[in-house]
């Protein structure tokens, strides 16, 4: 199938963080930063496995992450973004790029809303390695603290639909997730992973007279 590479992209990005950037409610102009980092492995349905990291920094109402991975065969993918979150409409804009270990590069944008307590709904589109441009649908939500589901459909170019799901729970430090995609002839594929986070705080500036 032409657009296994895509599938193959996303669930490796997955793995260290959502690629459309779960929302949290932005910070208040005086919060501190927060800095989270986190470093796993991973495990497919198809046999594969590898190590992932990234870092989050959330601060004033934005997010930028900023991750790799690298597969069994020593190869090593990149992937980054950002958000920008408005507390007082309670939306937000989105975007950001992955490149896999061959320098084939993806990239991303849309937006987002609350639609309801917990729950983030967002759209946009992903430009592939080749120019061709997919579309997204997405809704993540908050089922415990620590734990997010994740829904996604993608329609490709050519009109195919892909679905996704990505499962997150974290707890004491450590957490789990599974990415679960299934191609347009019905096929699955999933994806396992366990990491550890740390988080960090840079205390807001204290004002000055």
């Amino acid at each position: 199938m032409k657009n296994s590479p895509l599938l193959n992209l996303f669930a490796a990005a997955a793995v260290a963080s959502s690629v459309l950037l779960i929302a949290k409610p932005a910070s208040a102009a005086d919060d501190p930063a927060t800095t989270t980092a986190r470093t796993g492995t991973y495990t497919t349905s198809k046999g594969g496995s590898g190590t992932a990291s990234s870092t989050t920094t959330r601060a004033n109402g934005t997010m930028e992450r900023k991750g790799t991975w690298t597969n069994a065969a020593g190869g090593t993918g990149t992937f980054q973004g950002q958000r920008a979150w408005n507390k007082a409409t309670q939306t937000g804009t989105f975007n950001g790029s992955a490149t896999r270990p061959n320098g084939a590069t993806t990239s991303w944008q849309g937006t987002a809303a609350r639609s309801a307590p917990g729950v983030i709904s967002a759209k946009g589109t992903i430009t592939t390695a080749n120019g061709q441009q997919d579309t997204f649908t997405s809704t993540d939500t908050r089922v415990a603290p620590g734990s997010w589901d994740k829904t996604q459909v993608i329609t490709t170019a050519s009109g195919k639909t892909v679905d996704r799901s990505v499962d997150t729970s974290v707890a004491g430090g450590n957490g789990t997730r599974t990415v679960t995609t299934t191609l347009p002839n019905g096929q699955t594929a999933t994806r396992d992973a366990s990491f550890t986070q740390t988080v960090s705080h840079t205390p807001a500036a204290t004002p000055t007279n």
